[in-house]
């Protein structure tokens, strides 16, 4: 009986140290107090022209709105540069929210979107949710 319950207890530790690798292998999702998902999308068509879509999904009972930032920057010698009349604040009051934006870009290169959601509601602190993507015009 001794053995049988130091064998089940080995197994009990040694699952407790697979399972938390097992969990960051997999790339483990963030969970926020207020938000559901946040998406973000930026593509410069053949045109030069620049099309953003922001959108996030909060939850019914507890998310009361967002401030969704966001500008577009210009690689120019190594370093990022905002783009004149590129930059937005879109303060939202909806529980889910998509907005667009869209900016004729003059010249060629490597530009990024940078954006930031803070979303609030009643789950806690305000969700932060920041990121950039580049594309190439």
């Amino acid at each position: 009986m001794k053995r049988i319950l130091t064998f089940v207890l080995a197994i009990i530790v040694l699952c407790g140290m697979v399972l938390p690798i097992c969990a960051i292998g997999n790339g483990a999702t963030p969970y926020y107090n207020n938000t559901a998902r946040a998406t973000a999308r930026f593509n410069i068509g053949e045109t030069g022209e620049a099309v953003i879509t922001l959108s996030y999904s909060g939850y019914t009972a507890c998310t009361t709105g967002a401030t969704i930032t966001s500008k577009i920057q210009k690689l120019v010698s190594g370093d990022w540069v905002d783009v004149n009349g590129a930059s937005w604040i879109d303060e939202c009051e909806e529980v889910r929210k998509t907005v667009q934006h869209t900016k004729q870009l003059t010249s060629t290169g490597t530009y990024q979107l940078v954006y930031e959601f803070e979303v609030r509601g009643t789950g806690g602190d305000a969700d932060i949710i920041n990121g950039t993507i580049e594309d190439t015009y």
